[in-house]
């Protein structure tokens, strides 16, 4: 595969979670995917941005600093 895209199972893997789980959030938009015939497509960098937000977002907030919404990237 490669390295710049991810398949269902290497996102799960990546995030550390069940396919089904990476599949739900394809469905309800939280992560972009193309399906190409019959399997999904991310982009690795769509995938480790969404990991990123959440590790900033769940940090500020065990700090106390409530939520917070960073540029995105151009």
């Amino acid at each position: 595969m490669n390295p710049n895209t991810l398949d269902i199972h290497g996102a799960a893997e990546l995030m550390k979670v069940h396919a089904k789980t990476v599949l739900g959030m394809i469905e309800t938009g939280v992560l972009p995917a193309a399906k190409i015939g019959r399997a999904y497509v991310m982009l690795t960098k769509d995938v480790m941005q969404h990991i990123e937000n959440q590790i900033i977002r769940q940090t500020a907030e065990r700090l106390g600093g409530g939520p917070v919404r960073r540029k995105p990237r151009s």
